[in-house]
């Protein structure tokens, strides 16, 4: 389980994205103790927010198709 600090060192973002994540409910988490306890992250819960964060590689074959238009202004 990682704490907050350690999953944003591992994410590349700061600490305080990661507590946003977690309560917007788009980062998995757990809490422990009383009151507003303390934050723990599983490893696995990292690995599937990449993975849906991740974003697909755009078809860029339409800048083909641009620089073969020499006639048109864009």
């Amino acid at each position: 389980m990682h704490s907050v600090k350690t999953a944003a060192k591992e994410l590349g973002v700061s600490p305080s994205l990661i507590y946003r994540l977690c309560n917007a409910g788009k980062l998995k988490h757990e809490r422990f103790g009383l009151g507003r306890g303390t934050i723990r992250i599983a490893p696995e819960a990292i690995t599937e927010y990449r993975q849906r964060s991740s974003v697909p590689q755009i078809d860029r074959t339409w800048a083909t198709r641009r620089s073969q238009s020499k006639h048109l202004k864009l």
